[in-house]
């Protein structure tokens, strides 16, 4: 078994030496990008060359199989969500740890029954990776793309950005992304149309209250408190989509637990990054003089649900908000 593992560390380390010296050569001719998924597109609106698409992207171009089988997904939020959105299952993917806990964002354990978990997000093994024999990585910018390539084509998806303007909602980019990597277009506009029905139906359910709620989203952690930012997390944009006075953060900031003053709104939701039970904010000095816990409309939600950049964890808010915005949930 030693010698076996041995073996298989000396070819992908020969791969890799390979690879290197080959992206040295092709980054003269590649232009980086740093832009919004919107002005990242297919090459020559999806070239197909032989048996593949080209693929552009931040870090070049990949020559993509037409039906790729054996996928490895590398980032539970912006790439596995839209993965078993598109009813594709991959053969590996990673998980992220909080709280001690193993979570795979908005998807659940049985959407991925049978694939192999390569490890934390931020750290994938490249080793179990290898051992898959992939014919498709879908990684982020933050993955060593030159290692990953040697193993099999990888593709680098667009991470949200808060710097860069967007056109739309960070997680229906997203998802029009993947699909258009994987020749699913037709599949991801229909996803869409129904996000956009289940929208329009609890609008109409609201009736006249929608224009009167006034709603607030805050992440909760060792007394700081932060709202998720539209264009960036699911949760913002599918309030903005409906059309909810929504309190809107300074992108990326924390403060502190007093200032939660500022979202003394009729509904509260809270995302419990330390698993608090309700009673804490129900008793808390600070948060219990709010109208929402005063008026019981204050709500722990999940993590994996709500901290969300996908369309699987957008629908799933949306299951929340059908529950609890009407007057009597």
């Amino acid at each position: 078994m030693k010698s076996l593992r041995r073996l298989i560390c000396f070819l992908l380390l020969g791969l890799i030496a390979v690879t290197l010296i080959a992206a040295c050569n092709t980054a003269r001719n590649t232009r980086v990008t740093n832009t919004r998924l919107t002005n990242i597109h297919v090459t020559n609106d999806q070239l197909q060359v032989g048996n593949c698409r080209v693929i552009g992207h931040e870090f070049g171009e990949t020559c993509v199989p037409l039906k790729p089988q054996r996928i490895v997904a590398l980032n539970p939020d912006t790439i596995l969500d839209p993965l078993i959105a598109l009813g594709i299952k991959p053969i590996g993917y990673t998980s992220d740890n909080v709280g001690g806990k193993e979570i795979i964002g908005s998807v659940s354990l049985d959407d991925v029954a049978g694939a192999t978990n390569v490890g934390k997000s931020d750290q994938p093994s490249l080793e179990q990776v290898f051992m898959l024999k992939p014919d498709l990585i879908l990684a982020t910018k933050y993955h060593p793309y030159p290692l990953l390539s040697a193993i099999a084509p990888t593709v680098v998806v667009p991470s949200p950005n808060f710097d860069v303007p967007a056109n739309e909602a960070f997680f229906k980019e997203n998802l029009r992304y993947i699909a258009k990597v994987l020749g699913e277009e037709t599949k991801a506009e229909k996803i869409l149309d129904r996000y956009q029905k289940r929208i329009e139906d609890l609008k109409q359910r609201l009736g006249n209250r929608l224009s009167q709620i006034k709603v607030s989203v805050i992440y909760y952690i060792h007394g700081l408190v932060y709202t998720p930012a539209k264009n960036y997390d699911a949760t913002a944009d599918v309030l903005i989509d409906l059309g909810l006075h929504y309190k809107l953060p300074p992108s990326g900031k924390s403060f502190s637990i007093e200032s939660v003053d500022e979202y003394n709104t009729d509904i509260l939701f809270i995302i419990n990054l330390e698993r608090k039970p309700l009673s804490f904010f129900l008793q808390h000095p600070i948060f219990s003089r709010l109208k929402a816990v005063k008026n019981n409309r204050a709500y722990l939600v999940p993590l994996e649900r709500w901290d969300t950049r996908g369309i699987l964890g957008a629908n799933q808010i949306l299951d929340d908000l059908f529950k609890y915005l009407p007057e009597n949930p």
